[in-house]
């Protein structure tokens, strides 16, 4: 039988779709900016109104029960179609707007992609700005947290037990970048030579791409500095016999400047594309929306 929905908190249905998202109350009451007891005393009500404990022990973990399972496709619905009714009369003028978007993304999608998109925002968003971090260990905790906007980041790369909002951006390939005058690198990087020649190996929060790779290949690398970013791996070499291996498109901005030469690896590297993520909460609001319209715009251009 249907339930009287006047009698029904319908304010419920935010934690319990952060508890059947999280499965652990301490998340959940993160996920919604609330304090672990209120969303202890969220929980207890719903097992109330659902006449079913939702979530149980199992070992050292939490999980749904079989009618919790049953839940989640249709909350999920639920709360979008909410959100596309609320929202249906909101609106973005991102020529008046004054907003602060934050966004995480790695020293490379800064160069490649955020400065094309501000010099954008200037033009047509004046009153917008973006408030950038860097890549650190905890930056898909902020993003499950709702603290970023919007993650750019390698769709090859894990995010986590959550399967985020995405929308793919642009693909880059890897190359070698040595100084101009090198006289040990020709046009090509063998196996062999990456292996004799001093390597600066780039290690953030994740490894990199490249370096699982030259793992996954076997092929030895003589490491003689580490660096957080490709910018900086790259700022190393010039006037060096080192070697640093960045992407294409970083090589095409900074080569010139700093006087380095580009060159083709015989190892083959996986395609690299980048990603945006962001929380499920902003997908319907009209100026997280008109921001992801506006990335993907400008990273089409690229």
């Amino acid at each position: 039988m249907t339930q009287n929905l006047s009698k029904i908190d319908l304010n419920l249905l935010v934690p319990l779709n952060a508890l059947l998202k999280e499965r652990n109350v301490t998340r959940a009451a993160e996920w919604v900016s609330v304090g672990q007891p209120a969303m202890s005393a969220s929980l207890a009500r719903l097992r109330r109104l659902f006449n079913d404990p939702l979530l149980v022990k199992d070992g050292r973990q939490m999980v749904l029960t079989p009618l919790a399972e049953s839940l989640v496709p249709r909350v999920t619905k639920l709360l979008a179609d909410i959100g596309v009714v609320m929202s249906a009369a909101a609106q973005f003028d991102p020529a008046t707007a004054e907003r602060v978007f934050a966004v995480t993304a790695s020293d490379y999608v800064t160069a490649v992609l955020l400065r094309p998109l501000l010099r954008e925002l200037l033009d047509t968003a004046p009153g917008v700005r973006l408030s950038i971090t860097s890549l650190h260990a905890g930056f898909v905790d902020h993003l499950r947290k709702a603290q970023c906007d919007l993650l750019i980041w390698p769709l090859s790369l894990p995010t986590g037990e959550e399967v985020f909002p995405h929308g793919r951006l642009f693909s880059d390939t890897f190359v070698a970048v040595v100084d101009g005058d090198n006289p040990d690198v020709g046009e090509r990087l063998s196996a062999d030579q990456l292996a004799d020649a001093p390597y600066v190996m780039v290690g953030g929060p994740h490894r990199a791409i490249t370096d699982g790779r030259f793992d996954e290949s076997g092929v030895y690398r003589n490491v003689v500095a580490n660096t957080e970013t490709f910018s900086g791996a790259a700022h190393l070499v010039p006037g060096t016999r080192m070697v640093a291996v960045i992407q294409r498109r970083l090589a095409d901005l900074l080569g010139p400047r700093l006087g380095l030469r580009t060159v083709e690896l015989a190892v083959p590297m996986p395609e690299l594309v980048e990603s945006m993520y962001w929380h499920p909460k902003s997908s319907v609001d009209p100026g997280h929306r008109w921001l992801r319209e506006t990335v993907q715009r400008v990273a089409a251009r690229l």
